[in-house]
């Protein structure tokens, strides 16, 4: 299964922005088993493994393999059609 993981922080301001402005509306498209929020302050091994240096970082997982470790703004369509497994590719 695909899923998306969104590391945060309950104190990040542009953390709060991200959750509002992406995270929830992928979530209301594709369903919470979809989007596993992390609090990388509170689980910083998970941090480390999938190399997060910056917050808000999103990782899509496909499995277990690592398909984009990103900081910043995603195309949210792209990131639906991806964890609704009807696209190959995700940039």
């Amino acid at each position: 299964m695909r899923k998306l993981l969104f590391f945060h922080a309950t104190w990040c301001g542009p953390c709060k922005v991200y959750d509002r402005e992406i995270i929830t509306p992928l979530e209301n498209q594709v369903g919470t088993e979809h989007i596993e929020r992390i609090d990388a302050w509170k689980e910083p091994w998970r941090e480390e493994k999938y190399h997060v240096e910056r917050l808000p970082t999103v990782v899509l997982l496909d499995g277990a393999t690592v398909k984009l470790n990103y900081t910043g703004t995603i195309d949210i369509d792209k990131v639906v059609k991806w964890l609704q497994e009807r696209g190959d590719a995700i940039d």
